[in-house]
């Protein structure tokens, strides 16, 4: 019988492919992404010290990652306040800083991927727009 990695074995490549590529977070990009696929997704800075990248946020979609991530987009290009935004520290920053964030995205089979994969990144980076979800 052929070797089956567990969980813990699959989100700890998935976290790794979340930090390596990255993509301009923009419409053209997110609709390249495949429809109805579940994942998790991190949306990323420049490190204003060092050459590397800060993550800003840590995000799951059970159902559709691509449509997510143009929930996102839609909700930071308003240019009216909204009230009633989930997370404003999150639609601040990306809206100041439009132009440099990046995303990456590591897809998942089942939900239960999908939230240990969350949990443990979100654990290990501590994004600054995920603090109410530790």
């Amino acid at each position: 019988m052929a070797y089956q990695p567990t969980i813990a074995e699959r989100v700890f490549g998935m976290k790794y492919r979340l930090q390596r590529s990255r993509f301009q977070f923009c419409h053209a990009q997110v609709q390249n992404l495949p429809a109805n696929r579940c994942g998790v997704y991190a949306l990323w800075l420049p490190a204003v010290v060092g050459d590397g990248y800060d993550c800003i946020y840590v995000g799951k979609s059970e159902t559709c990652i691509r449509r997510r991530l143009l929930q996102h987009l839609r909700n930071c290009a308003d240019e009216l306040p909204r009230r009633n935004v989930p997370n404003p520290a999150m639609r601040r920053i990306i809206r100041t800083f439009r132009d440099i964030v990046t995303f990456s995205v590591a897809f998942t089979s089942t939900p239960e991927e999908t939230d240990a994969l969350e949990t443990a990144v979100i654990r290990a980076w501590q994004p600054e727009t995920n603090r109410n979800k530790l």
